[in-house]
């Protein structure tokens, strides 16, 4: 129920009639003025910006409706009484700003990426989503991922989940989230399956398809599509994980400005002496064919030491042998070596005889 106060706000906004002014720089609040018939150019409106007061003539086409305050920090989008981008990104940053990161749109989700890992995401606040309606939670990548365990168990079909979003968005990290709570709130049979193994997974996938690009600071350079088995009751039987990398080529030509796939850096950071000296990777070359070379901030090869020895005990999590491990250390050195002696790919030129129907 509306209080008098912000009747009377509402009754006010409505009677100046507040817009958007669309500008290469954003959007700025405006007051939409009434003018006498024929005293602007058709296509022409008059407005006065609310943070100066200066009075402007713009294009009709570059003003958009603007929303009462007491849509500012609306839940779902789609119940905004002007629905236009202005006020959809202004809805997004008052939210973002009280940080609700957040919001339902319809059918769909808009998550704004925060900057750190907050405390929204944890198993106290998965047990305040567990079993509850859509309809009676606040927005939440768990309250996404419970609709989606609920209508699995009411009408025993398949269900899908897509994170969509450019680099950098969360679209791995919000995957990792939604693949947590559905572990934690619907159990597994016999344990076969536990968060430890997933974030293992994981682990290894961000080493080998994760690189430093111009969008993120460590970007997956794959797609992948998880998929999740369920019993009768319920409970998680089985998980697999289908991956694409689809940018095999940057470990040969890495991208101007951009990194190499992490791994590198972690394996020439983080081997143990033995380890090392039987990789020859004592000394590094000046150049590298492959843009492989090892990082030069003290911080940055203390990470990359940390992250290599978190590699391999995700690999021992996940059943890989010592002996199995060694193979892929070798592997990696040698592209290494391969980069360092100046390697390229050749190109195979068939001279065809002449009369001859084929090399």
């Amino acid at each position: 129920v509306k209080t008098e106060e912000q009747i009377k706000a509402e009754k006010a906004w409505y009677e100046t009639e507040k817009v958007w002014l669309v500008h290469k720089d954003g959007f700025s609040l405006a007051t939409l003025l009434k003018t006498e018939a024929g005293s602007l150019p058709e296509g022409k409106v008059k407005i006065r910006l609310e943070s100066d007061g200066s009075l402007l003539d713009v294009d009709e086409d570059d003003v958009e409706k603007a929303n009462p305050p007491l849509f500012d920090q609306v839940e779902d989008l789609a119940s905004l009484q002007y629905l236009n981008e202005s006020s959809v990104m202004h809805s997004l940053r008052q939210r973002y700003g009280s940080n609700l990161m957040h919001t339902h749109a319809g059918p769909n989700m808009v998550v704004i990426n925060p900057i750190s890992a907050p405390s929204m995401y944890s198993e106290k606040v998965m047990q305040m989503f567990k079993g509850c309606r859509k309809e009676d939670t606040a927005p939440h990548i768990y309250s996404m991922a419970q609709a989606a365990y609920r209508s699995l168990l009411t009408t025993r079909q398949d269900q899908s989940i897509v994170l969509l979003g450019k680099s950098g968005s969360g679209k791995t990290t919000n995957c990792q989230h939604i693949i947590q709570y559905l572990v934690t709130i619907a159990g597994s049979t016999n344990k076969i399956f536990s968060t430890e193994k997933w974030q293992a997974v994981y682990s290894v996938l961000e080493a080998f398809g994760n690189a430093s690009s111009s969008l993120n600071g460590n970007a997956s350079r794959f797609s992948h599509i998880v998929s999740l088995d369920f019993d009768q009751a319920g409970l998680v039987t089985s998980a697999s994980i289908q991956t694409m990398l689809l940018e095999k080529m940057r470990v040969t030509r890495r991208p101007e400005g951009e990194s190499t796939f992490n791994v590198f850096y972690y394996l020439m950071a983080g081997v143990d002496s033995a380890l090392r000296t039987e990789l020859h990777l004592n000394h590094f070359a000046d150049n590298n064919a492959f843009g492989i070379m090892p990082q030069s901030k003290a911080e940055d090869k203390q990470r990359a030491s940390q992250q290599f020895s978190k590699l391999q005990v995700a690999l021992k999590v996940l059943g890989i042998s010592p002996d199995e491990q060694r193979a892929l250390w070798l592997v990696l050195g040698a592209i290494y070596h391969l980069g360092a002696a100046g390697a390229t790919k050749s190109k195979i030129v068939c001279k065809k005889k002449k009369f001859s129907p084929s090399c």
